[in-house]
């Protein structure tokens, strides 16, 4: 019994303190929700640094050993590195280390940066080493400018579009993906030069020196300050086709126009592309940090764009679209119905079979708890935001939540019932019940604890859920502790309400009651009393159950993937091509790319009789290469098809077009390669023959595709060396090479700024005598004395093929291999441990210095699982300890906690009977179910305790205790499964991948339920029999006599 002067006894006596208590946090959560930030799915936190040098060598073998392996001796040193990876090609290296799980990302910066920083022998082209470390952005909407005009004229309009939308406060990043670099491009033709007695090299020097801004020092006397200018800088084709490059006499010269085609245009080095719906695009990307408001950067983008409709020119258009905030605004509003729906319905359990006054208070207390919650999901406390996971947590507390409640509840009415509606009385029904509820709340805040605090690869961002239910069960011990009684302290059990409607609703009500007492004493008693006279053999049958359960797993009957498929709300298509493919082909195959698209969604539409209808909304088209490209489709919801079924169709419709390397078309979120494995070693031939295995035994794996090899075949290459005839005429390597770039990749004369824009001047020669390599050949070069020899005077000319890039994984050269898997064919763990069994061995015996790594999901399984195993065996610690201490007793917590194992059957069973893949949500329902289904099992034994203790007869006080209890046990359990029940029965795709946590935590709690009305009572009676035997012999059991009526077993 409760002190008069307890805290519960307090708030019980003042409700004016309870009412505002609640008040004040639902305000507060209501003032949080609105700072809250908003995301479709968490990010996962940035966890790299990344040093980058600009070394244009030409060779990836020279930027390897010039700045990856002098970067990867300089932080050897540096604590807190997982791993370090490297690439390196023509233009120079990167370097990404990666950080261990608990160290400071910041701390990492500056000790790369401090070891980076001292490094003092890079070669001497190489520019300075940039350091930074990865941010958690992400994209949010795109700006589009699209019309039949130039890609000049796109960019002049998105430019100002781009510096309008920075203008705005909360818009803080973009990304101009179509942004090309302006060039002026002065190309002359070799017979022009021969015609007027020039070389390339004079006429660069004569544009460089007629073109330029020199500035003097400033004239400064007393009256003023004038500052000296030789501006001659050339701006426009204008200007430059003006400029002088040979005088031969007075009143005759040469200029620049005469010898040249000049032209204003954009860095040409590499293929560019870019579409929209089938015009020339320009595209804008806004990027939101860590710390940005999605709603507001879309409200303020939708305001620019909307002023710029009405100026710009009438051939070109601008749209948005791939807007994040509908996507999140659509889910989150999705999950919010169900909850919603899952609140009405655990109300409606709560007043079938709960006074309705009862029922209404218990239901009032959800809003003080899910308030409460979103204020400590805020930056100073958990620092979580709204996206599909935590807004999961809220669902899966629905029905969690109201236990405690419900149990308070019924015991406040009972107890007035009996003694009289007093306060007191209302305290004494408190406090019969507050040890075994508060306990069972901490012991299911035990589990959901340990969920929060699963770390290791991806598992941290789905065990978010996890967090929210644990802030929602410690407030709801608050609520049914403190606030509840104080709501209950004035009930008058004896009033009767007259209105019709009550007099319905009490009918139903009757029917509920007269149903569940049939069931408890027609049904369950005479059940549980066969059981117990058999109950080694129902102990049996039980452990069979679950035998053949977990079999199902085991014999592949139920799927597992460890991580779900999360569907995305557009599709992309990436396409690769060979080294040896032409140019331009890069746009042939794009463009067949696009018009598979049509064909594969007509031939779904096909089916569904909808001919001459496209749900396709937006198609956009990029490639900033020679060798890739990409297309993001955008389609409208409709009814005939999924994102993954025409993903598929896709891919099957579009095959793989001439010179394709690979076409990889995905309709889900990836956030790790499904499949990946690495390959180090410094033996070539090892390195090569062992990615082509590999390659070949996924290429004949069913559900295995989009198969990706980074060793690339070497890239043709004309290899030219100085004769000894040319160094006889005068030549020298530098000299033979450089006349070699100017004729055909041209030299930068200059540079000078346009607005934002560095425009470089770039001589060279016209594309037709620098696309082939005959023309390389036959060109000729000019000797140090004037006269011109051809090219074989004075080089050997070599055909060789060389490396495009270079990776280094842990010092060590490495190759990757990546692939798409289909989960419902195989998992990635079950493609690995094929490959384990199979072909690994056979290369490692074949090549000892072979090391074989695999990564992606296998590697974040990995560090997942063994997260959650040491997670779990603190959460059964600690379960055990918090059921200790109320029961009084070592041996009567591990009757309790073997109900847990027999919880997976429902959830292993609702998967099956649902058809659905086992998942890390899956596990971490199963392991919130630990929690959960020990609180019932926990009240029968406190119950049994009690009737022993007035001194009934063992067999007496398990069924008095079991049918006692029977009401509130099926009561948590319905209010559980209710809440849940919205979730389970949700259709919209973009909710799948949530099902098979609830699937875990609302079957297993069912069958839970099934299992403690009779396996808690077996086990309790055969802990008896066990201790009278130790009784007779004079033995103890945990210190304490057996026969003692007021120790708890």
């Amino acid at each position: 019994m409760f002190k008069q002067y307890s805290l519960i006894s307090w708030f019980t006596k003042n409700p004016v303190a309870a009412n505002l208590l609640m008040a004040i946090v639902i305000v507060m959560g209501i003032n949080s929700a609105s700072s809250l930030r908003k995301e479709a799915f968490p990010n996962k936190a940035p966890d790299t640094v990344e040093v980058s040098v600009h070394y244009p060598s030409g060779s990836a073998q020279q930027a390897e050993q010039g700045i990856a392996l002098v970067i990867e001796s300089a932080l050897q040193s540096v604590t807190g590195v997982k791993r370090i990876t490297s690439s390196s090609n023509a233009q120079g290296t990167s370097v990404m280390i990666e950080k261990t799980a608990e160290h400071d990302l910041n701390q990492l910066l500056q000790d790369v940066k401090a070891q980076v920083d001292a490094i003092h022998n890079f070669p001497t082209d190489a520019e300075k080493p940039l350091v930074k470390a990865a941010l958690r952005e992400e994209q949010v909407i795109r700006v589009q400018l699209f019309g039949d005009v130039p890609h000049q004229t796109l960019q002049l309009y998105g430019d100002k579009v781009a510096n309008a939308l920075l203008a705005k406060p909360a818009i803080g990043k973009v990304v101009k993906p179509d942004h090309r670099e302006p060039l002026i491009a002065i190309e002359i033709d070799e017979a022009v030069l021969k015609a007027y007695q020039l070389t390339f090299t004079e006429v660069a020097k004569q544009v460089n020196e007629a073109s330029g801004v020199s500035v003097t020092k400033s004239l400064r006397n007393p009256e003023k300050v004038l500052r000296l200018s030789a501006n001659t800088q050339a701006m426009t084709v204008q200007d430059f086709a003006q400029l002088v490059v040979k005088s031969n006499q007075v009143n005759s010269y040469v200029t620049l126009a005469d010898i040249a085609t000049i032209t204003d245009t954009y860095n040409d080095e590499q293929y560019f592309l870019s579409r929209f719906d089938g015009h020339n695009a320009y595209t804008i990307k806004l990027v939101m940090d860590e710390y940005g408001d999605i709603e507001q950067i879309v409200a303020q983008a939708q305001q620019v764009v909307a002023q710029f409709q009405s100026t710009l020119p009438d051939t070109i258009q601008l749209a948005t679209w791939y807007d994040k905030s509908e996507l999140i605004q659509e889910r989150l509003a999705l999950l919010s119905t169900n909850a919603m729906t899952g609140i009405a319905l655990v109300f409606v359990v709560l007043a079938i079979f709960l006074n309705l006054r009862v029922a209404f208070w218990v239901a009032a207390g959800l809003p003080f708890i899910l308030c409460g919650t979103l204020y400590f999901m805020t930056e100073p406390f958990a620092g979580l935001t709204l996206n599909e996971m935590t807004t999961f947590g809220f669902i899966m507390a629905l029905g969690i939540v109201v236990d405690d409640a419900v149990v308070v509840g019924e015991s406040v009415y009972s107890t007035k019932k009996q003694l009289g509606d007093t306060v007191s009385n209302t305290i004494t029904g408190v406090s019969i019940v507050t040890i075994p509820t508060l306990f069972g709340v901490l012991t299911t805040v035990a589990a959901f604890a340990a969920l929060a605090n699963v770390s290791g690869g991806l598992g941290v961002l789905y065990a978010q859920f996890g967090t929210i239910v644990t802030i929602c069960l410690l407030l709801s011990v608050v609520e049914s502790k403190l606030i509840l009684p104080a709501h209950l302290a004035h009930l008058n059990t004896r009033q009767v309400n007259r209105s019709p409607v009550m007099v319905k609703w009490s009918k139903v009500q009757g029917v509920a009651d007269k149903l569940l007492t049939q069931l408890n004493y027609r049904y369950y008693k005479p059940c549980l009393l066969v059981v117990l006279k058999h109950k080694y053999a129902a102990l049996i049958a039980f452990v069979s159950i679950l035998i053949l359960a977990v079999s199902l797993l085991s014999n592949g009957y139920v799927r597992v993937g460890f991580f779900p498929s999360l569907p995305a709300d557009t599709i992309s298509a990436s396409i690769t091509l060979r080294n040896d493919a032409s140019f331009g082909q890069t746009a042939s195959n794009l463009t067949h790319l696009e018009r598979s698209l049509f064909t594969a969604e007509q031939s779904l539409l096909h089916s569904a009789e909808q001919l001459d209808t496209s749900y396709i909304d937006h198609v956009a088209i990029s490639a900033d290469s020679d060798l890739s490209g990409q297309l993001d489709v955008s389609v409208e919801e409709n009814p005939y098809y999924t994102l993954k079924e025409l993903a598929a169709a896709w891919q099957q419709t579009t095959g793989l077009p001439e010179a394709t390397k690979q076409i990889n078309i995905r309709a889900e979120l990836a956030m790790v390669s499904n499949f990946k494995v690495e390959i180090k070693t410094d033996n070539d031939t090892a390195m090569q023959q062992s990615a082509q295995a590999i390659v070949s035994y996924l290429q004949n794996i069913d559900g295995v595709s989009a198969i990706d090899n980074s060793l690339a075949p070497g890239e043709a290459q004309l290899d030219f060396t100085l004769s000894e005839q040319g160094k006889a005429l005068g030549m020298t390597p530098s000299a033979l090479s450089r006349q070699l770039l100017q004729t055909f990749g041209g030299e930068v004369v200059q540079s000078y700024m346009r607005g934002s824009d560095e425009v470089k001047v770039r001589a060279r020669a016209p594309l037709s005598q620098r696309s082939d390599m005959f023309d390389v050949l036959n060109s000729d070069i000019s000797l140090p004395n004037g006269k011109v020899v051809p090219l074989s005077a004075v080089a050997t000319i070599q055909y060789s093929d060389q490396v495009q890039s270079i990776t280094r994984i842990g010092g060590v050269r490495a190759v990757t291999i990546s692939a798409a898997v289909d989960k419902s064919k195989l998992t990635p763990v079950t493609l690995v441990s094929d490959l384990k069994e199979t072909l690994i061995p056979e290369l490692t015996s074949s090549y000892h210095d072979l090391t074989i790594h695999f990564a992606g999901e296998a590697e974040h399984q990995a560090e997942t699982t063994a997260s959650m195993k040491s997670a779990y065996l603190l959460a059964l610690f600690a379960i055990y300890a918090l059921l200790a201490i109320p029961l009084k007793s070592y041996f009567q917590p591990l009757i309790i906690m073997a109900i847990i194992p027999f919880g997976f059957i429902g959830a292993i069973l609702g998967h099956w009977y649902l058809d659905l893949t086992v998942s890390i949500l899956s596990l971490n329902g199963i392991l919130a179910l630990s929690g959960v289904v020990i609180n019932d099992s926990l009240l029968l034994v406190s119950q049994f305790n009690r009737y022993q203790k007035e001194g009934k007869p063992t067999t007496e006080a398990i069924v008095d205790a079991a049918t006692g209890r029977l009401r509130a046990i099926l009561l948590t359990s319905l209010t559980t499964f209710a809440g849940l029940y919205p979730i389970l029965g949700e259709s919209s795709q973009q909710a799948q991948f949530l099902i098979p946590a609830a699937t875990s935590l609302g079957y297993g709690i069912l069958f839970a339920t099934l299992i403690t009305l009779f396996m808690t009572p077996i086990l309790l009676m055969i802990s008896q029999q066990i201790s009278a035997v130790y009784t007779k012999t004079g033995k103890y059991l945990g210190g304490e006599k057996v026969n003692d009526p007021h120790y708890s077993r």
